[in-house]
């Protein structure tokens, strides 16, 4: 049966000559994972160009139970992206969030919940041009709560976020497990404020890059598959310039 899907790209893979692997998130039936024909006509090289990490599209495509790969009918852009593709720190921060998502999402079953807070999340992005560079940190801290670990009592507290028990403790833990008091508040105010609004959060290259490193620590407690994110060194060399 063809159905009509709404899909996140998370990832791609060349298959053969003539055809590509997709690995989409989408709003009917969760993760799933495409074939498409990339043979030379002008077509199928127009098709190819849709599925760049985190496009937005609207598929109609078979979904058969008994098969682990689907077939894709038909595709074309759900919501054409504007900036993403063409500035250059935005395409990288959208090549790391989707090997993160590629890398943590793992449910063959729809999540309305999360895949709206993704689609959605996206299409701000693209729109947004002040605190841009500090989009990945929000939608990393605020994806927490779609994907079962959202840091308890966290808004009115202070002092150190305890990764391993996901709550703020006035006294510095005894694992290494935590955020510093610096990466406590940012975190607060990230999970605080809409991503429309992330100007308002003022982080130097320094701050982010600390950030990031303890918010993948948070990831990697919870998903034991999230490292290496491949995408991430050049991520980060890019942000350095």
């Amino acid at each position: 049966m063809i159905y009509k899907i709404k899909a996140i790209i998370l990832h791609t893979i060349k298959h053969t000559d003539s055809s590509l692997i997709v690995y989409a998130y989408t709003d009917r039936f969760g993760k799933q994972t495409y074939i498409i024909n990339c043979s030379h006509s002008q077509k199928n090289k127009n098709r190819i160009t849709l599925f760049q990490p985190l496009f937005l599209l609207n598929l109609e495509a078979y979904n058969k139970q008994t098969s682990n790969i689907q077939r894709i009918k038909e595709c074309k852009f759900a919501e054409p992206l504007r900036t993403i593709p063409f500035d250059v720190k935005k395409a990288s921060i959208a090549m790391f969030i989707a090997e993160v998502l590629y890398k943590i999402i793992r449910e063959e079953e729809p999540n309305e919940k999360m895949f709206d807070f993704i689609y959605n999340s996206i299409l701000i992005f693209d729109k947004i041009d002040m605190g841009a560079e500090n989009f990945h940190l929000h939608f990393l801290a605020n994806l927490s709560k779609y994907i079962g670990f959202y840091p308890k009592d966290i808004y009115d507290a202070n002092g150190f976020f305890d990764i391993k028990n996901g709550c703020i403790t006035p006294l510095q833990p005894k694992h290494t497990l935590y955020f510093d008091i610096t990466n406590t508040k940012i975190l607060q105010q990230l999970l605080k404020i809409q991503v429309s609004n992330i100007c308002q959060i003022e982080l130097n290259r320094t701050q982010r890059k600390d950030f990031l490193k303890v918010m993948l620590d948070f990831y990697n407690y919870h998903f034991e598959k999230l490292s290496p994110i491949n995408s991430l060194k050049v991520f980060i060399e890019l942000f350095n310039d």
